[in-house]
């Protein structure tokens, strides 16, 4: 007997593995410029409710807030995408 492909549990770990990179996309512009601060370093992609902390500075943001728990948050995926874009060394 063939078990169904979609149980309650395959279901559970679907939405689990799903969750923070769905939530990461919806924070951050993926594509958009990273931002970069002068007192930590790389931060990031551009939080999509920046504001004013992010000024554009060229091809980069400039994040003049001290707030930068947003980044905190999603540090893994941060630091993901800095070096996926080059942006930190492999």
């Amino acid at each position: 007997m063939r078990k169904k492909l979609f149980t309650p549990v395959f279901l559970l770990v679907a939405i689990a593995l799903l969750y923070f990179p769905v939530q990461f996309a919806l924070t951050f512009e993926i594509f958009g410029d990273a931002v970069n601060s002068s007192s930590a370093g790389w931060l990031g992609p551009t939080p999509r409710n920046a504001g004013i902390c992010a000024v554009d500075v060229g091809k980069v943001n400039s994040w003049q807030c001290s707030d930068t728990s947003v980044f905190v948050e999603h540090h893994y995926g941060c630091q993901l995408w800095l070096r996926v874009f080059g942006y930190i060394g492999a």
